[in-house]
């Protein structure tokens, strides 16, 4: 037998490592035929009781639920708390301060003084919103390299600072 399927090898020109390919195949072809024919051998018939394990999970979510609800009661303070705050800092404010819900930046020049970016100082320009000391120091360098502002537009010029920062600061500075 063994000689006759040399020969039929050799009659159909088939290489060794072909032959080694349809040996793996056909011995994975019965394998999973076997498996498919008697499931019950990799993976046996019996009933698990689920119930242990969805009792501890439930305990579990209900731990982890608890934990989380105290976490967040740290950040998210009662409400009628924050009231009775709110109304005793507004009863006890000095008339002369801005009341907290005016932002101190308008474009009212009343309430501000505007910056002169050709004199102002580095603290100063800091005074702006949206600028730093980074800035600041890049708003003073470009003052020195390039002398005075003659446009507020000029600031664009200024790595880092775009369209937005630009309108931001442009009603609380003047050349």
């Amino acid at each position: 037998m063994k000689r006759k399927l040399f020969y039929l090898f050799e009659r159909l020109q088939i290489k060794r490592s072909e032959r080694v390919a349809i040996i793996v195949m056909l011995v994975l072809s019965v394998f999973l035929t076997g498996i498919y024919s008697f499931p019950e051998i990799l993976f046996p018939k019996g009933g698990f009781d689920y119930s242990v394990s969805d009792s501890l999970f439930e305990a579990k979510s209900a731990q982890f639920q608890k934990e989380h609800d105290e976490i967040m009661l740290r950040y998210q303070p009662l409400p009628e708390v924050n009231q009775e705050i709110s109304a005793t800092a507004i009863e006890t404010a000095p008339k002369d301060t801005v009341p907290p819900d005016s932002s101190s930046r308008g474009t009212n020049s009343d309430s501000v003084s505007l910056i002169n970016i050709n004199t102002a100082t580095a603290e100063q320009l800091q005074e702006l919103p949206g600028i730093g000391p980074a800035y600041a120091s890049r708003i003073i360098e470009w003052r020195i390299e390039n002398g005075r502002f003659t446009s507020k537009d000029q600031l664009i010029e200024i790595r880092g600072i775009g369209e937005k920062r630009l309108e931001a600061i442009k009603p609380l500075i003047k050349l």
